[in-house]
């Protein structure tokens, strides 16, 4: 049965990812090198790599991306099943600790979560797995993160940790959020989790490969280059507010259930709620929600770096009540089953919340940047839910059923929400896929012509693709070389704007190219 239940999930996700297609920044890394399309080659890719971690970024992400490239839209769509489909595998171990045995019905929600995780907005979607960038830096960074996790607490056995100890290190290497995340659970396991007969030699190798991958990436010469750009640091307390915003619009609601079912938790062991952090919890959760809606639109919150963001009082209020509203939910959780118990529920949460402040950072208004810490609560809720029906069915014959009916409703729930999504989604992206089909057929024509004019789309479904899925301003040289335009034909807008319009492939300098001559200038100070 779990068999069926991979297939299906491989079938949603495929039914998803087939109307992807190479947009934003696949054209950049697709052209890498100091002559476009270097990576292509083992020398080049290598080279490219070096490149981001000295000057670009630190990540090891886009060099992953640019393999990803390789393949064409057909391998990216075979990747992006594995990927999703191994998320939802990789919940099982956290499942497992928040209970003595995994069942079939908790094998197949935790399939589920993935695709629950995306339902959050559609831009974790379109930003997250629609093209392969984004694909490579968030999905695949919220599976190593998980992998990771779960190697650094125990819940593997020994052979298959040791197995899983490049993935433990790419967790680190690959994005700095599964960095923080992973990162947050190695302490946490080193706090919280004291097994009796002591940690297995290949736990302590994935602590200690975890601290190293950490070191290796916090070191990295590129992503300190890249926070301390001008253009993307902003002030502390308004890329604060506007990043606790855009997390609070995400999530809102799994915090909601948590809270719940941590108060759920307490009465069934036969504690009365806390009372001190409910009310306080609440409060800050309703405040957060109207704060929401002064935005009804996430890209609001982007439009302007002076205006878009909440006045200073408000924003004060909104970093407030997003701590109180943490701290109580982890108060109520361990109140609920103790730390060691909730440890699974608090390892998720907690690396949850923190990888969501390394937007803060880099000030990233993109909601893809929180495709980890919102898959981190989503599966926090479910083993938070595994808890509860778990102390459900050891108050008696009565409660076992009930909790297996709940059990099933949860099951059936995942599967409906999880069906829905795919509908839709798959819908909306194809509409998204034809304009980019089209779009296609007006290159090939200018190609075997040598003349004539291309236009590149305006996508109808604006949340199902990065925002700058077409943006010549940064990408025209890359799309002329990557889809081979001959000089003499035209490059444009919808609108035909001047500023963006070109008609010379030879000598057009790609972003991969502009990158490295910045590399190559002095530092500002310097001579």
């Amino acid at each position: 049965m779990l068999t069926l239940a991979v297939a299906l999930a491989a079938l949603g996700w495929a039914l998803v990812l087939r109307h992807g297609f190479p947009h934003g920044d696949d054209w950049l890394h697709a052209m890498a090198g100091e002559r476009p399309g270097d990576a292509r080659t083992l020398r080049g890719w290598l080279a490219t790599w070096q490149f981001d971690y000295a000057f670009r970024n630190g990540r090891a992400a886009d060099a992953v991306a640019r393999l990803i490239l390789l393949g064409g839209r057909p391998g990216a769509m075979v990747v992006g099943v594995a990927v999703m489909v191994l998320t939802g595998l990789a919940t099982w171990p956290w499942l497992r600790t928040a209970g003595r045995s995994l069942r079939l019905a908790w094998g197949v929600l935790g399939l589920g979560v993935p695709f629950l995780a995306v339902q959050a907005h559609s831009w974790l979607t379109g930003e997250g797995l629609l093209w392969v960038s984004g694909m490579a830096n968030y999905p695949v960074s919220a599976l190593a993160f998980l992998v990771a996790g779960a190697a650094v607490s125990g819940a593997l056995s020994s052979r298959v940790t040791w197995l899983l100890l490049p993935v433990v290190a790419y967790a680190h290497l690959g994005h700095e959020v599964s960095a923080v995340a992973t990162l947050v659970v190695t302490v946490l396991a080193l706090a919280l989790l004291r097994p009796a007969g002591g940690r297995s030699r290949a736990t302590w190798a994935a602590v200690g490969t975890s601290a190293l991958g950490f070191v290796v990436l916090a070191t990295a010469p590129g992503l300190w280059r890249r926070t301390t750009e001008e253009d993307l640091v902003l002030p502390l307390l308004q890329a604060l507010s506007r990043t606790t915003l855009m997390f609070a619009s995400l999530s809102l609601g799994w915090w909601l259930a948590l809270g719940v079912l941590a108060v759920v938790g307490a009465r069934l062991a036969g504690r009365a709620p806390r009372w001190s952090a409910v009310v306080p919890g609440v409060a800050a959760w309703v405040l957060l929600l109207l704060a929401r809606r002064r935005w009804p639109r996430l890209a609001d919150l982007c439009a302007d770096a002076d205006t878009a963001v909440p006045a200073t009082l408000l924003a004060l209020a909104v970093v407030a009540a997003a701590a109180v509203l943490v701290v109580s939910v982890l108060v109520l959780v361990v109140h609920a089953w103790g730390a060691v118990a909730a440890y699974p529920v608090l390892a998720l949460t907690a690396a949850g919340v923190v990888s969501a402040g390394v937007p803060i950072v880099a000030s990233v208004c993109g909601q893809r940047a929180f495709f980890l810490p919102v898959t981190a609560l989503v599966l926090a809720v479910a083993c938070a839910l595994r808890l509860v029906l778990g102390a459900l069915a050891a108050r008696g014959p009565r409660q076992v059923r009930l909790a297996d009916a709940l059990t099933a409703a949860a099951v059936v729930a995942t599967l409906v929400s999880a069906a829905g999504y795919v509908t839709v989604t798959s819908q909306r992206a194809a509409r998204n896929a034809e304009v980019y089909d089209g779009f296609v057929a007006q290159v090939e024509e200018a190609r075997a012509t040598g003349a004539g004019e291309v236009v590149v789309p305006e996508l109808p479904e604006e949340g199902y693709a990065y925002r700058r899925a077409f943006y010549l301003p940064r990408y025209a040289c890359d799309l002329r070389l990557f889809y081979g335009l001959p000089d003499g034909v035209v490059l444009t807008d919808e609108q035909r704007r001047e500023d963006r319009t070109t008609d010379t492939t030879t000598g057009c300098e790609t972003t991969w190219q502009r990158t490295l001559t910045r590399a190559e200038e002095p530092a500002p100070g310097r001579r």
